[in-house]
């Protein structure tokens, strides 16, 4: 008894020694198989002193496998196109030899057959059947198209009843897309409705369709997360109702605007109002905010050069209402997304955006240059609005704005003594808002705050030059510097005293280029003494300033 349970002890040891010495193999091998000098071919392990085994065989692997491919998915796909053009060609070879019926026939009979292939080899030939099916799809369509639209080939002669049976046809497969969850399928529905709406021309046939695109590719956007499905369809959209614009050239052979809006600016406003809609979904895996603004930004883009083509083409005398449409849908919706809405940045690209309509509002409504006053006075008001959304991204554009309005206010040639103020004290006033909650927006340059206090200071010397008596100048621009310098001590602001600094600089030179040669004696003598007083002043304020610095540190 005792010699059996011996020997099962040893049994026993001897497969745990067994056991220990196989897992200290396979870690020999795995660590052979990381290392530098080791690569792994097919089944086995080759060192690099045979290389070239390893090279041949990987050639031989990588070459093999591009074959593959090639062979699988080109040949799959050249296979189908040319079963597609052959079908046509035949179609049309039966049509040109008065054989419409059989050329009819015909059609169907291999869009049938096309279909029946793709089901047969959805499960050994999956890939295939899937371009069977899409080639299916192209001939169901054209041949609804042939029957329905196509001059020569119309069967169906009654408008309403064609119109009909080509939009089931655009519906069945735009619900087998959604169906399938085929992306794909989607936006090749989508380029047929682009080519019957070509094809048809008229308003509220084409301009309906485009809708169409818009409000599935929105539908799939919310159920299926087909962001690029949206992006396309943007494109797809905003392309048909430029046809629509320039007369359909793609059938009249020519460009030319059409002479009557017949309300299809409507359309184009429908369409850009639901693409902007999408700003209401809620952050979700589904929903982020680097698909989100890529395709806000593209509507808005797409949008603004079609409305602006419209207002050319039909609205040059009547366009501020257009915009002041525009303008107060944006301003409203802005404030909607920032109070109950997820994405912040796109509430304030509306904001911006209707800010800029409403300029074009401002323009169109009251011309120039009065407009310019109001336009400068938005300027401020885009700045506190900017502090509300907290965005940056609207103080750096309403500054690119603010500088272009400018250049356009002196490029018009025609100043006015108001305006050149407000400009002065609304570059100022933002200025010094900025520096009052540059922590709110996060502001961590000073650039835009000196644009702004440069400009100001620059408009304020201007808007003197021209208010007051050309023997005045010199005393005017000395009294701003010293506003300027007041303020510095007021506010604690050292930019406020580099500003009175160069302002008096500026007078000095004024002052001699220009006022010694052509102001009386009487008023020379008075700038000067003046000039002097303010600028000893200022240097002894300089001169107190750094010794009682001096004597702190000192101390």
């Amino acid at each position: 008894m005792k010699n059996n349970i011996q020997s099962e002890n040893g049994e026993l040891d001897l497969l745990k020694q067994k056991i220990a010495d196989l897992e200290e193999r396979m870690t020999r091998m795995e660590e052979a198989a990381a290392s530098p000098g080791i690569h792994r071919t097919g089944r086995f392990l080759y060192q690099e002193s045979t290389g070239e085994q390893v090279i041949q065989e990987k050639e031989a692997t990588t070459g093999d496998s591009m074959e593959s491919r090639i062979g699988e998915y080109g040949m799959a796909w050249m296979g189908n196109v040319v079963l597609l053009f052959g079908i046509l060609f035949l179609s049309q070879y039966l049509q040109k030899n008065n054989q419409e019926i059989i050329s009819l026939v015909f059609g169907f009979v291999s869009v049938a057959l096309v279909y029946l292939l793709g089901h047969l080899t959805r499960n050994s030939l999956p890939y295939m059947s899937r371009l069977f099916s899409y080639n299916g799809h192209l001939l169901l369509y054209i041949q609804a198209m042939r029957i329905c639209l196509f001059p020569g080939s119309q069967i169906i002669e009654n408008s309403f009843l064609g119109h009909a049976v080509v939009l089931v046809v655009l519906i069945s497969l735009i619900y087998l897309a959604y169906r399938n969850s085929s992306q794909v399928l989607a936006i090749l529905v989508w380029l047929m409705v682009v080519v019957t709406a070509i094809a048809d021309g008229s308003t509220h046939f084409m301009l309906p369709l485009m809708l169409g695109i818009s409000g599935s590719a929105i539908f799939f956007t919310i159920r299926k997360a087909w962001w690029t499905g949206l992006m396309v369809s943007i494109f797809f959209s905003y392309f048909i109702y430029l046809m629509w614009m320039l007369g359909n050239p793609f059938m009249s052979k020519s460009v030319e605007i059409i002479a009557v809006h017949q309300m299809g600016h409507v359309y184009l406003l429908a369409s850009g109002l639901a693409y902007s809609l999408l700003a209401l979904l809620p952050a979700s895996d589904r929903v982020s905010q680097n698909q989100l603004n890529p395709s806000i930004v593209l509507n808005g883009l797409g949008f603004s050069f079609l409305v602006t083509l419209t207002v050319l083409a039909f609205f040059t005398e009547s366009y501020f209402k257009l915009f002041g449409l525009i303008a107060a849908f944006s301003i409203g919706y802005s404030v909607w997304l920032q109070l109950r809405g997820t994405w912040k940045p796109v509430a304030a690209m509306y904001a911006l955006y209707s800010f800029v309509a409403l300029s074009i509002t401002i323009a169109g409504i009251y011309h120039f240059p009065l407009g310019f006053l109001l336009l400068s006075i938005q300027s401020l008001l885009v700045v506190i609005v900017a502090l509300w959304f907290r965005s940056r991204f609207m103080v750096v554009m309403n500054s690119i704005l603010f500088v272009g309005l400018l250049i356009a206010y002196f490029i018009t040639g025609e100043t006015l003594h108001g305006i050149n103020f407000s400009f002065a004290l609304v570059a100022l006033g933002t200025a010094r808002i900025l520096n009052w909650r540059k922590q709110r927006l996060e502001i961590r340059t000073e650039l835009i705050r000196n644009l702004f206090l440069f400009t100001g200071a620059i408009m304020v010397l201007f808007s003197l030059h021209e208010a007051v008596s050309p023997n005045f100048v010199t005393l005017s621009w000395t009294l701003s510097a010293m506003v300027f310098f007041i303020l510095s001590v007021l506010i604690r602001n050292m930019k406020y005293r580099w500003l009175a600094i160069i302002t008096m600089v500026v007078t000095v030179f004024y002052l001699f280029i220009v006022d010694l040669s052509n102001i009386s004696l009487g008023y020379r003598i008075v700038a000067l003494m003046f000039i002097a007083a303010i600028s000893l002043g200022i240097s002894i304020f300089y001169s107190r300033r750094l010794k009682s610095k001096k004597e702190e540190s000192e101390e």
